[in-house]
């Protein structure tokens, strides 16, 4: 849906440009596209999946992550009070990988966060 409302935008803007004649109009125009390409670009950026498995877990899952670039991601463990109980750094060689982590949890309910960068998501995690 997001594609096709973008691809309705697009040509709207097009059809908007090829109609104009070269005026104040057109350097509105011009800055109506430019701020559309930036949008475009904003929503690519955090364009990312996180995945985590088993879901509710004892002591150990697995994370499949897409979307981030190669390179260092910080991998945290929140609890709903936002207390900290893990902070990992870790490397990911393609960006599109399965991180396995071992976990001495308490049971409850957690938050699991991947960041790098301007990229970040994020994924609710129960611990049996």
């Amino acid at each position: 849906m997001l594609k096709t409302y973008l691809f309705f935008i697009c040509c709207s803007i097009a059809v908007c440009c090829t109609s104009q004649t070269v005026d104040k109009d057109t350097a509105a125009t011009a800055v109506n596209l430019q701020q559309l390409t930036k949008y475009i670009g904003l929503l690519n950026i955090n364009k990312t999946s996180l995945k985590v498995y088993p879901n509710p877990a004892k002591n150990k899952i697995s994370m499949e992550v897409k979307g981030f670039e190669p390179g260092m991601a910080v991998v945290k463990i929140i609890d709903t009070k936002g207390k900290i109980w893990r902070v990992d750094n870790r490397l990911l060689t393609d960006g599109n990988e399965e991180i396995p982590m071992f976990l001495q949890l308490n049971p409850g309910i957690y938050f699991i966060s991947v960041s790098e960068k301007a990229k970040t998501s994020k994924k609710k995690l129960i611990i049996l």
